[in-house]
């Protein structure tokens, strides 16, 4: 079952050839459009891209390629939708051997071995160690958690493995090696790097700079266990600094071993925990989880950098039906956590929220004052409660409160499977508001009623002489207007990409450089379904602009608004960490937060 494979079905088969048994579609410009196959809708919001070969679906967040969409809609895994695709292109799927051994069984061992080897190459690069102590890690933690390390070595990892008998098929099938794309020319080995530049080396040796090379180098590695306690897969953090890194973290891909919308970087270890206290804990990274459990708290997991998905929350609900989202304290952190909540409610998972200072993330806190950590933990709030507590805190003034608390507050409490609980939350809505019950009743009617992409297709009907005030493709009540303007910029770029407008992609990659910084910049480009989900948008977004004849001026004003956006954000975090100083009768910090405060007021 070879990328050779994979490559002849789509060059036969069209993604819409693929769908069109599932779900009605009708053209709409570079687009067909058509009902969700995963949840029940009057308006369409399920898009898919014959040239990008991708689908996207609004309402559920769903997306991918022909293979990932059979996975979804046959329930098989990718093995079977290979099979389901290849007899349906007419291609022929050639089978290993008879008597081979499993496939499965020869990555996991693949795995095993490639972790040993990261936990040797950590013994051997003390600096390594000391980054991890910088960030209070205990050497104890760090070992409990098999934490190792990918040298700076091309072919390291893979000469080592081959050499203890594991085939570079494996190793290739299990995400440890990578063939170069096509323009790439990784060095042939560390010795040539160290003699002759990497262009020399490989246009001596073309044959051998095509060999595949390891996907990891340079990084702090994490093995990623299944609920079994097998490792499954990787995620690398940077190790150092300087573009050449790439993307901060990089996780494995996707195997016949590894799903990472079916995992949680911790599970394994967290089972018993989870139990113990009924409840589980959800924080965002690798350094949280180990410095939630260093702290105690045993019933922590983390996403390890993949969005939280209805597999995630079932994988949860095993275990107990209490939630608490631990994520960052800034606006991606809280729209995020969010979403997971989204995701969690209507599955029966009680969630609650904890609230942190801006710019701070549970690592940092714990690694600050441990009991600062726990008193977040133990004052969590209800999704509902958080976020009525959270527009308050944003310093809107009346109407606007009232206008945010309906956008973001209201859509979560129709998601609640407790019929009581819905009642309870609805009358909390009220009395936040100060308005009748009945009010807050008829309002929740009508989101029960109009979906999401309803009010999208109402907007993306808007004529140009219309203000944009929502610019996104698609209504999302979950994400904040800055995420939702964000999001729509990175993919305009990316829609403008090598065309006509070229220079005006260039000219938004650089103001969100500018504005974003280069980290978040390539964490937006090495997420593959955050740029699905953008570049759609953007597609969507200039087709319903494309009679407008300065494309600059358009995006100009999108760039305005988004700065905006930003600094109104900066404004509310500044003011939420002012009352935190306060609190602490910090003098000094005060006296900084309000200078910076009426610099960003005047701004406004």
């Amino acid at each position: 079952m070879s990328d050779d494979t994979v490559h002849q079905i789509k060059e036969r088969l069209s993604i819409v050839d693929v769908v069109m048994p599932y779900v009605k579609l009708t053209k709409s410009g570079k687009y067909y459009k058509g009902l969700s196959p995963f949840t029940k809708e009057k308006t369409a919001s399920f898009f898919v891209s014959p040239d990008r070969g991708l689908y996207h679906c609004f309402s559920s967040g769903k997306g991918g390629d022909m293979f990932t969409f059979i996975e979804e809609m046959e329930g098989v895994d990718f093995r079977g939708a290979l099979h389901t695709l290849a007899e349906k292109a007419g291609v022929v799927v050639v089978k290993e051997a008879h008597g081979a051994r499993d496939l499965r069984e020869k990555v996991y061992a693949a795995l095993t071995d490639a972790n040993a080897y990261f936990q040797k190459q950590y013994e051997t690069h003390p600096e390594v160690f000391a980054y991890l102590e910088s960030r209070a890690v205990k050497k104890e933690t760090a070992e409990a958690w098999m934490v190792g390390f990918a040298p700076d070595s091309w072919r390291g990892l893979s000469e080592h493995l081959q050499s203890i008998g594991h085939a570079e098929s494996v190793l290739l099938d299990a995400g440890l090696i990578k063939r170069p794309e096509s323009n790439e020319q990784p060095a042939v080995s560390n010795e040539q790097s160290a003699t002759s530049n990497q262009q020399t080396a490989s246009s001596n040796l073309p044959k051998q700079a095509a060999r595949p090379y390891d996907r990891f180098r340079n990084r702090i590695m994490f093995p990623i266990h299944d609920t079994s306690g097998r490792v499954v897969g990787f995620s690398g953090r940077a190790f150092g600094s300087g573009d050449a890194l790439g993307a901060k973290y990089l996780n494995s891909p996707e195997t016949s071993v590894f799903n990472k919308s079916r995992l949680l970087y911790g599970l394994h270890a967290a089972k018993e925990g989870i139990r113990k206290y009924g409840f589980a804990i959800l924080v965002e990274g690798q350094f949280d989880l180990l410095m939630a459990h260093q702290a105690g708290y045993t019933n922590a997991m983390a996403l390890s950098g993949t969005a939280f998905t209805k597999e995630h929350a079932l994988l949860i609900r095993r275990y107990s039906q209490n939630l608490l989202i631990a994520f960052d304290g800034d606006r991606a952190g809280i729209a995020a956590a969010g979403r997971a909540a989204q995701v969690s409610l209507p599955e029966g998972l009680n969630v609650k929220i904890a609230s942190f200072p801006p710019g701070e993330d549970p690592a940092d806190i714990i690694k600050r004052d441990p009991e600062a950590w726990k008193l977040s933990i133990k004052q969590a709030l209800p999704v509902v409660d958080f976020y009525l507590s959270t527009i308050k805190n944003s310093g809107f003034d009346e109407r606007r409160f009232k206008l945010e608390v309906s956008r973001v507050v209201l859509p979560y409490i129709p998601l609640i499977e407790n019929a009581i609980d819905r009642a309870h939350f609805t009358e909390r809505v009220a009395s936040a508001l100060s308005v009748p019950l009945r009010a807050v009743e008829i309002e929740l009617e009508k989101i029960t009623k109009t979906t999401s992409s309803q009010r999208s297709a109402s907007s993306n009907q808007r004529t140009e002489t219309h203000s944009i005030q929502t610019v996104s493709a698609v209504y999302e009540p979950f994400l904040s207007r800055s995420d939702t303007l964000e999001r729509l910029l990175f993919g305009v770029s990316k829609s403008l990409e090598g065309g006509e407008h070229a220079s005006l992609s260039e000219h938004i990659t650089k103001a969100l450089e500018r504005l974003l910084g280069s980290e978040r910049m390539k964490e937006m480009q090495s997420s593959k379904d955050e740029a699905r989900v953008a570049v759609i948008e953007g597609d969507l977004f200039l087709e319903t602009h494309e009679k407008t004849l300065d494309k600059a001026a358009l995006v100009d004003e999108l760039l305005g608004d988004f700065e905006k956006e930003l600094l109104r954000t900066k404004y509310r975090e500044a003011t939420a960490l002012l009352r935190e100083a306060e609190k602490r009768n910090d003098a000094a910090e005060v006296e900084r937060l309000v200078g910076e405060i009426s610099v960003l007021a005047k701004t406004l």
